[in-house]
């Protein structure tokens, strides 16, 4: 607790709020789930802006009276939202006051799409641009929403500007989940939108780069941006970029959130960088999942029970915490559970070099009158990821077998094999199918009262080898079947050809 008194002391020595108070903020927050009609519903939008306006009330300085909360919105209801938030403005805001709008619903280049309904998204840059605060803030988290930074009433300004000369901070800003041709996306396991999960965590003090408790508009533009991106790289429809266009002038930097403010935090002491995840026990939201630098980091979370995991390079950690009502729950190294990760070296091509493989093989019989043979192959498999997922193995072959003719038993016949393959690896379970076309030849031998006669067969065909088990040594069944071009008395034939085998395996 001395260690927990400390460092809460020292992030609120470095907040200016700590000095003065903060400005009043205004807020408008819309959420829709239902588009138009060729929309497909969303899941997440009104518990993303539900999320929003807990997250400023608890640590952002937004009064409830001075906020309009419209879920399940269309545009009727936003107009009417507009309206008495502008009456608001008017008799109560101030110069240096901010105001916050929030949107997440489906959208095209010009319209938010509400409960069927269209809302242009100009109106609500209209009304920034009108309203009487000294900064507004704009977050749209919808498909094309980069559109929205092309609109007449923001321009970009230049890097120098950003270092602020005047004496406050005076401006507008949108920030969009995506670009303008770029769709924006939600996630089951985060159970909210990509762009709105990471803002909110980068706003409860994920994003916090320089630990003195605040979290300012680039900093958490800096942290949604990076981390939407990665989320989205490998998802169907595409990576995800976030957009901002900003007019700001002045000096100082625009703090939107203090989680060290916030009547409910959690502090991670755990020096040591990683990647965390902060999910509530109640009902398995997934409160943040964030890259944690060096030193402490405090988050704002609604009270309750939380479960927290980070992973380290062979293990990973584990806590359960409560988060009171007021106050701070410590997570610190000694606390956490230490657990070994799962090896799960036989599920996939990583970790897998080869295989060797040796048992006996038996094979039908290469001409009318020589019979089915039978002998031992020796099988060698490697890892040749060449195209995952279609071509990821490689293997040889080498059999040798021994047969008589049905005609005359005097007559012997030996047959050696060499076969070449590529294909593909099936993982199934606890054992893997390797399968896929195979190259080769047949060297033939007959032997006939000391008499020798040689002959050479080029062959072509399917192979498939099971490896059932886990462990170094695995159970092997093999087959294949194809057809060989054999020299035969009255010409080249082509002969079809089967073979099966049994035998044990190494893996390395």
């Amino acid at each position: 607790m001395m260690l927990l008194s400390l460092l809460t002391a020292a992030l609120l020595s470095q907040s200016p709020s700590a000095e003065a108070p903060p400005p009043r903020r205004y807020a408008l927050l819309i959420g829709a789930n239902r588009g138009l009609s060729s929309d497909e519903p969303l899941r997440f939008a009104d518990a993303d802006a539900r999320r929003m306006f807990t997250l400023f009330r608890d640590a952002g300085g937004l009064h409830p009276d001075d906020a309009q909360v419209v879920l399940g919105a269309d545009a009727g209801r936003v107009r009417s939202a507009l309206g008495l938030l502008r009456e608001r403005m008017a008799r109560d805001a101030a110069p240096g006051d901010q105001l916050l709008v929030y949107v997440s619903s489906h959208a095209d280049g010009e319209s938010l799409h509400l409960s069927g309904t269209r809302l242009p998204v100009k109106d609500l840059v209209a009304f920034m641009e009108a309203s009487p605060v000294g900064v507004a803030v704009m977050f749209i988290d919808s498909c094309r929403s980069g559109a929205a930074t092309r609109l007449k009433g923001l321009e970009p300004v230049e890097e120098r500007l950003v270092q602020w000369s005047a004496p406050a901070i005076k401006g507008r800003v949108i920030v969009t989940s995506s670009s303008a041709d770029e769709a924006s996306q939600e996630a089951d396991d985060l159970q909210g939108s990509f762009f709105t999960h990471h803002l909110l965590a980068g706003l409860r003090g994920a994003g916090d780069l320089n630990r003195d408790g605040r979290v300012t508009l680039q900093e958490s533009y800096a942290y949604a941006y990076g981390r939407t991106v990665e989320s989205t790289l490998l998802t169907r429809a595409g990576t995800q970029h976030p957009n901002f266009h900003f007019d700001l002038k002045g000096q100082g930097e625009l703090v939107l959130t203090e989680p060290v403010l916030a009547p409910s935090r959690l502090l991670i002491t755990v020096p040591e960088p990683g990647e965390w995840v902060v999910a509530s026990e109640q009902d398995g939201m997934v409160m943040g999942v964030f890259s944690k630098g060096s030193g402490p980091v405090m988050l704002a979370l609604p009270p309750g029970g939380y479960r927290l995991r980070s992973r380290r390079e062979d293990a990973w950690l584990e806590m359960r915490v409560a988060v009171p009502d007021k106050g701070h729950a410590l997570v610190d190294e000694s606390l956490l559970r230490k657990g070994t990760l799962v090896a799960l070296q036989a599920k996939g091509p990583q970790g897998w070099r080869g295989a060797l493989h040796l048992g006996g093989t038996f094979a039908t019989r290469t001409a009318s009158n020589i019979g089915s043979s039978i002998g031992g192959q020796l099988q060698a498999l490697f890892n040749a990821p060449i195209r995952p997922g279609l071509l990821d193995v490689a293997w040889g072959t080498f059999a040798g077998r021994a047969s008589a003719s049905v005609v005359n038993r005097a007559i012997r016949q030996t047959e050696w094999s060499l076969r070449l393959g590529m294909g593909r690896r099936f993982h199934l379970g606890e054992s893997s199918l390797m399968l896929g076309p195979e190259l080769g030849a047949l060297l033939l031998i007959q032997n006939e009262a000391g008499t020798t006669r040689t002959g050479m067969a080029p062959y072509g065909g399917v192979s498939a080898s099971a490896w059932i088990g886990v462990e170094r040594v695995s159970l092997v069944v093999t087959g294949s079947v194809g057809g060989a071009l054999m020299p035969l008395p009255e010409g080249t034939e082509l002969t079809p050809l089967a073979s099966a085998g049994v035998g044990l395996g190494w893996n390395f």
